[in-house]
């Protein structure tokens, strides 16, 4: 499953900025997950926790943040997200969730109706932030 693969990549990262500080230097992490990214939040949740409790990371804390899709029409420059997308469905939201390339069938501009549009953001997974203790800096 991938969630294990970009939990351990949170790790990692997150080790990388400590850059031979103390583990306990670490107060939080802060993970952005794309609304189009295909990812089983809870499973990635659990695998974070998980893998979270084997580093010496236990007193920080960790946060899941959802990023809103944002889009942005190539034909008339109209920015919208998911939530103005007219006529998408659940079941059109649950197949555009497992192949996020998908929403090209889906999703057309609200303005002009252009199938022909870009993610400027909401997919993928990333550090937000990672907070370190004042007193480590």
């Amino acid at each position: 499953m991938h969630e294990w693969a970009l939990a351990e990549a949170v790790i990692a990262a997150t080790s990388s900025v400590l850059a031979g500080r103390d583990p306990s230097c670490l107060k939080s992490v802060s993970v952005l997950i794309g609304e189009l990214q295909a990812i089983d939040r809870g499973i990635f949740d659990f695998a974070l926790s998980s893998l979270w409790e084997e580093k010496p990371f236990r007193s920080a804390s960790f946060t899941l943040r959802t990023e809103p899709a944002e889009l942005s029409c190539r034909a008339c420059g109209c920015g919208w997200g998911l939530e103005q997308s007219p006529g998408l469905t659940s079941a059109n939201r649950e197949a555009i969730h497992f192949l996020p390339e998908a929403a090209h069938a889906f999703i057309r501009c609200p303005s002009c109706g252009s199938p022909d549009y870009q993610v400027v953001r909401g997919r993928g997974v990333s550090i937000e932030n990672i907070g370190i203790l004042q007193s480590c800096l």
